[in-house]
């Protein structure tokens, strides 16, 4: 049945939301660059029993935490003033923190196999991932991002954002060439029911 042209657009759980300039160029490399600890990233191990076991293999990424200080300050409130309008607008979870900020950095052969951000134990109450592409693309080649099943790459145009359910499985394809630079956090709430 057609929809009426004056309606919003149908909008299902699994769809994603984007703002195609979130940070500016300036800012976005601001980020990049923060005097920052550089950490390789570790796949969070679950239980034995769980189907969403991951191995260490699944992922080769550097990762820099940004901590909830004044001097972030303007990163956490631009990120957390978007995602109360897109919340309203779209999901109605009930949302009520912010993780740590993580500047990702994907180098040469970087990349993160097919994966979900929720799971157990401190992963079991997120609920929304927000991806901030801090790179220009003509910086490097490959580490698309994919969400599954369904999806084509979606564009990584510097500053731009993407907020979806932390239940959608992803990827990060490898980067082939350059680096690739992109800002991660989780909204998080009470455990989905």
């Amino acid at each position: 049945m057609p929809q009426n042209p004056s309606s919003p657009p149908l909008f299902h759980m699994t769809d994603y939301v984007v703002i195609p300039t979130l940070f500016t160029p300036a800012e976005c490399d601001e980020i990049s660059y923060m005097h920052l600890p550089v950490t390789q990233a570790q796949v969070i191990r679950f239980a034995e029993t769980s189907f969403s076991k991951l191995e260490l293999e699944q992922r080769n990424t550097k990762v820099k935490a940004v901590q909830k200080e004044t001097r972030y300050g303007w990163v956490y409130e631009r990120i957390a003033e978007n995602v109360k309008a897109i919340n309203k607008h779209y999901y109605h979870f009930e949302l009520t923190n912010i993780t740590s900020l993580q500047i990702l950095e994907y180098e040469n052969t970087g990349f993160y196999n097919v994966h979900v951000d929720i799971g157990t134990g401190e992963t079991s109450i997120r609920k929304l991932s927000v991806v901030v592409f801090l790179s220009n693309p003509e910086d490097y080649e490959g580490g698309e991002l994919v969400l599954k099943p369904n999806y084509l790459p979606l564009e990584q145009t510097q500053g731009s954002a993407i907020f979806f359910p932390s239940y959608i499985p992803h990827e990060i394809r490898p980067v082939t060439a350059g680096i690739r630079h992109t800002m991660v956090t989780w909204i998080t709430g009470p455990c989905f029911k």
